[in-house]
This record gives structure tokens, C-alpha cells and sequence, in this order.
């Protein structure tokens, strides 16, 4: 099942992109500024662990530098907040 991005007007889906996709932080105080900076009024009412859960956003909301890869086997691609 692919990931879409949550942000507004980013039509952006993992599948058809090679874009790394971040799911929203648990922690309270980090997930209430991604869901403010998100700007939708519709995830206000989300606790964080929905929107962990359920809505990710893209690699293109983010400044290149705080993207970093991990240096497991896969190679994935975290934040480094």
C-alpha cells in the first residue's frame, strides 16, 4: 500500500516517487509543530499516534540537511532532528 503525503497540495505517493516518506513523531510537542506546519485543519484532532499511525510526509518538506541515512543493511533515510 503506498504512503501519500500529507501536506497540502503534495500530491506526492510512494510509489511513484524514490522520495524518502517520514512518518509524524510521537512524541506531543513534535507532532503538534509537523501538524501545524502541515496547516489542515481535518488533523488537528488526530492524537499522535494517529497521525504517526496513518500520515506521513515526503522528503521534499524537509531541508536536505536534516535528512541523513542510516548505516544499517537497508540504507534507509531518517531525520536528524
Amino acid at each position: 500500500m503506498p504512503n501519500f503525503c500529507a501536506a497540502p497540495n503534495c500530491t506526492r505517493k510512494s510509489t511513484q516517487s524514490d522520495l524518502a516518506f517520514f512518518r509524524f513523531p510521537r512524541d506531543p510537542a513534535r507532532c503538534q509543530k509537523w501538524e501545524k506546519n502541515c496547516r489542515r485543519a481535518d488533523l488537528e484532532d488526530e492524537t499522535p499516534d494517529q497521525l504517526n499511525k496513518h500520515y506521513r510526509l515526503c522528503a521534499k518538506h524537509f531541508e536536505t540537511s536534516m535528512i541523513c541515512r542510516t548505516k544499517n543493511i537497508h540504507q534507509r533515510k531518517k531525520l536528524d532532528l
